[in-house]
């Protein structure tokens, strides 16, 4: 092992609470990229499930490939990410959603990335083709553009990739955010003197319904904690109020598309959808969110009009 900790350029980090037919799809499409020397990267899975099946898998994989590491945690939700994070040894950590395969190619564009960047080391969110506008890797120079152009994304941790040596240089005793962990590292850095924004499409998302995703309460999520994150910046003066609210009027248009999606139309979801109108009128007055829910709603009426009538006549 101390061999391959010499030539250590990246970490995978993988958090789950164990769904064998999310995680193992996930990491063949990792092993499947023979191009890329196993001395170069190794997966780190972090698992804070319960699913006793998942573990026995897991432990069966791991004795085929030496660079495959296993770990369980007693971290709740989010914040297995950031044990992960804790467990990776390599010169740069990748965030890898189990539920995101690799697409052919994407372990040695990661490797090409950090052998090309490792003096500099900028910040860098790979964005995966979900930021529109943007084609190719754009290059900002200051903290502020950066965040204006992550927009809402920046909630998003899929496109989680950072240097080990900043990582090392948060406050050991720091308290991660509980439903965005990722936010700690992502806004951690803001001098560099280089920050990208890598939006090709590296990954798949393996296709899952919203019936079987998180619990956590969504439109304080996305309605008070994530603005209430990015409005701790603006007090810090690390952006300024253009920015703030570029960020917070596009974060508007998704939570008023969750709210046509799960109020509205009542589609089938996990999440906890207590109190939202309290929650959404923090930052944003409920009826506003309504307002753009419903205009959203005239907007897919006249491109499905048939699929979106079927659904009113349901939930009525």
């Amino acid at each position: 092992m101390g061999e391959i900790k010499n030539k250590l350029l990246l970490s995978l980090c993988i958090p789950t609470n164990g769904i064998p037919e999310l995680v193992f799809p996930v990491l063949d499409s990792i092993y499947s990229q023979s191009e890329v020397n196993m001395q170069l990267y190794e997966v780190v899975v972090m698992d804070n499930g319960n699913n006793e099946d998942f573990k026995i898998q897991m432990k069966t994989f791991v004795s085929k490939y030496e660079n495959l590491v296993y770990k369980q945690t007693d971290a709740k939700g989010f914040l297995s990410e950031s044990e992960c994070y804790k467990a990776a040894r390599g010169v740069f950590i990748k965030f890898i959603n189990h539920r995101t395969k690799l697409l052919d190619g994407t372990l040695k564009y990661l490797i090409d990335f950090i052998e090309k960047n490792k003096t500099l080391k900028p910040c860098v969110y790979f964005s995966n083709g979900v930021i529109r506008g943007y084609k190719g890797v754009s290059e900002f120079s200051n903290f502020d553009d950066y965040v204006k152009g992550l927009g809402y994304w920046s909630s998003w941790s899929t496109g989680m990739g950072f240097w080990k040596e900043d990582f090392d240089r948060i406050p050991k005793d720091v308290q991660f955010n509980e439903l965005y962990p990722h936010t700690t590292i992502l806004f951690n850095e803001r001098n560099k003197s280089s920050y990208l924004i890598d939006n090709n499409v590296l990954l798949y998302e393996i296709p899952v319904n919203h019936a079987n995703k998180g619990r956590y309460n969504l439109f304080y999520a996305f309605g008070v904690e994530y603005i209430g994150i990015i409005c701790d910046l603006l007090r810090d003066n690390s952006i300024n109020i253009e920015t703030f609210l570029s960020v917070k009027n596009d974060n508007l248009k998704f939570v008023a598309s969750l709210y046509l999606d799960f109020v509205i139309l009542k589609q089938p979801c996990s999440y906890n959808l207590s109190q939202g109108n309290e929650n959404l009128d923090v930052f944003y007055g409920h009826r506003l969110v309504q307002r753009i829910a419903f205009m959203f709603l005239f907007i897919r009426i006249l491109k499905f009009p048939y699929r979106i009538i079927r659904k009113i006549l349901k939930i009525q």
